[in-house]
This record gives structure tokens, C-alpha cells and sequence, in this order.
């Protein structure tokens, strides 16, 4: 007796819907010196949306790699899956990507691009809602082995650190406006007046279509560009999120971060962490949180100890600000600004 596998997967706990979409770029993974393809220009792909079982913001899910697979070439009209996926024949080990060193910026941008609406937010229908999705970096990933993207109900206006600008230029190449976004505490406003830059910083993209060939390709290309200068994904991580600004675009945020060390043999939540690039740890910037993802980068706080639910209390915007200058990289601003000329 054949069960075809799209009757089994009826059968799941975890019930999800799929989207598919076409790379229009590769998707590297460059370990120190080491630069590789992990999949390829045209490359169908498809993402699985479902519920995220650890919730820790509103309408969270998160969305599972669907594979690219050997069998893509196989499909004919609609069918979901060919004959050979259907009885389980298909073997493909490159099918499965992690989830680490490996920031899919194409897979974010598509996945925001079908999820949200396109129109004014007063055109929005019952019940329809703005979706942000990012990908977490190393450092807040506890899933290593399987590619995944989070989503959750968010837009730009949900949070102030969102709504940040520095010189926002516009490209006519990207068809975009390119905004790379300084963030200084009170601290760094008074080092830099010493001569000292200790500020943090993102890349803020504002565009009609985040998923047009030359806006995926400028970012696929900045990453893997910074990737090579900054020593491989060993050291150098990113932040990546889209969503919709509520007029019709979608805001993109692009941020190069460390990749922390982890000082003691805590849980994450209680460890102090260490800027490779600064020498400086958490402990010695009076931080009780120090690390950026999907979350706390935007000041959204899963709270574990008392001092840090005291620390954010006390001052929430400066304490996010003091996260992100924390994680600055010397250098960094430099070498963006000289990609992009």
C-alpha cells in the first residue's frame, strides 16, 4: 500500500500553508577564507508558514524551508509535488539548509512581499494585518539545523527604534530610499565628543518592491561583500527584517552584527557575552542584555532576571540604544558607505 506523502502531511500536528517563490540570487555561506554556494540563481523554493509553538510576540509563527529539491524539475502544471517526491524517492542531501551563518535575505523579502498588504492601510480588509518577518541571528537561534524565518503581527510604526533615520538617500538604481541609520545613547553622544565613535548603526531601506532583482541583488552582495572583509560568518552575523511602512511599501532593516562570545557556562539568558571586534563584555557595559535579534532588537523583552527587567524600567529607550552600541563594529559604517558608492 502507497501513502502519497502530500496525504500524509495532512496528518502533521502542525498544520501550515506553503508559498513558493524563485531565487533570483544565490545564497552564499562564506566561513573565513571559504565561499560557497549553498543554493543557486533560479532556484524554486518553498516556505511553510505555521504557528511558532514558543510564542513571544502577537500572531507569532514562523516559517520552516520547504527544501529545494532535485524533483523541482520534475512538476508539471499544478501539480504540488512529482511522482518520486510523492513516493518518497527523492533523495536530495542539499535539499535542507541550517539555520546559522546562513542569513537568507531573499527568502525575508519574499516571504514579506506575499504575507502583507500592498494598498494604504485603509484599504486593508477584515481581519487583514501588517506581518513582519526576519531571521534570527546565531546568537538568538536555538534551532541550528533547520533554515526557519519569524513572523508576527508588526509594522513600522509598532516600534519607535523602527522609525529611526539618519540622511536618507534616494537610488534610482534600486528604486529605493537607502537611510544608514546611526544609534547613539546618551554615552556615545559624550564619547564622540571626546573624539570616540562608539555608536551603533543599521542600514534602513524604504522600497515599493523589496522583492525587484536589483534591491535583492544590492543586499545579497553587501552581505556576502561584508562577509569577506569582516572574516567569515564566524565572526560577522546579520539582522535582517522586513515589513510594510502602511502605505503601500515595506521597510527593510539591514544590520551587520558581531558574532558574541559567550564568556561562561550560563544559559544565554543569564551569560555575559563579548564583542569580538571591541574587546568590550556586557558585564563591563552594564548591560543585563546584550545580544540583538527579531526581538530585542526592536525593544521587544522576553525577561528572565530581575535586573534586567529593572535596567529596561528605569530607561527602555536608552537601554536599547546601548544594545545596539554594544554591538557596533568598528569600521563597519566605513565599508557600507564604500560599497554603496
Amino acid at each position: 500500500v502507497l501513502v502519497k506523502r502530500s496525504a500524509m502531511e495532512r496528518f502533521v500536528l502542525a498544520r501550515y500553508f506553503p508559498l513558493y517563490w524563485e531565487r533570483t540570487q544565490p545564497l552564499w555561506s562564506v566561513m573565513g577564507s571559504q565561499q560557497s554556494m549553498m543554493r543557486r540563481r533560479g532556484a524554486s523554493e518553498s516556505s511553510h508558514l505555521r504557528v511558532n509553538e514558543c510564542p513571544y510576540a502577537s500572531f507569532h509563527g514562523m516559517s520552516l524551508s520547504g527544501g529545494s529539491h532535485v524533483e523541482d524539475s520534475l512538476k508539471t502544471g499544478n501539480k504540488r509535488n512529482s511522482l518520486l517526491s510523492e513516493m518518497q524517492w527523492v533523495k536530495d542531501p542539499s535539499a535542507n539548509l541550517e539555520n546559522w551563518y546562513l542569513t537568507d535575505i531573499e527568502k525575508i523579502l519574499q516571504e514579506a512581499w506575499q504575507l502583507n498588504p500592498h494598498g494604504a492601510k485603509d484599504m486593508r480588509l477584515p481581519g487583514e494585518m501588517y506581518i513582519c518577518v526576519g531571521q534570527n541571528p546565531k546568537v538568538g537561534s536555538s534551532i541550528k539545523e533547520t533554515q526557519h524565518t519569524q513572523l508576527c503581527e508588526c509594522s513600522v510604526t509598532s516600534y519607535p527604534v523602527l522609525q529611526l533615520t539618519s540622511d536618507a538617500r534616494f537610488s534610482k538604481r534600486l528604486d529605493a530610499w537607502v537611510d544608514l541609520v546611526r544609534i547613539e545613547p546618551m554615552s556615545a553622544i559624550v564619547e564622540a565628543e571626546c573624539g570616540e565613535d562608539h555608536s551603533g548603526a543599521f542600514l534602513r531601506l524604504s522600497t515599493r518592491r523589496p522583492t525587484a532583482s536589483a534591491f535583492v541583488e544590492f543586499l545579497v552582495l553587501l552581505r556576502l561583500a561584508l562577509l569577506k572583509q569582516f572574516g567569515g560568518g564566524n565572526l560577522l552575523d546579520f539582522l535582517v527584517l522586513s515589513l510594510s511602512d502602511e502605505r503601500g511599501g515595506f521597510i527593510v532593516l539591514f544590520a551587520p552584527l558581531p558574532q558574541l562570545v559567550k564568556l561562561d557556562d550560563a544559559k544565554p539568558d543569564f551569560a555575559t557575552w563579548k564583542n569580538p571586534f571591541t574587546g568590550e563584555s556586557s558585564t563591563s557595559a552594564g548591560l543585563e542584555e546584550a545580544r540583538i535579534d527579531v526581538g530585542k532588537g526592536l525593544g521587544h523583552f522576553l525577561v528572565s532576571k530581575p535586573a534586567l527587567r529593572e535596567q529596561i524600567l528605569a530607561g527602555g529607550e536608552d537601554t536599547v540604544k546601548r544594545i545596539w552600541a554594544f554591538n557596533r563594529i568598528p569600521g563597519m559604517c566605513t565599508a557600507i558607505e564604500g560599497f554603496m558608492r
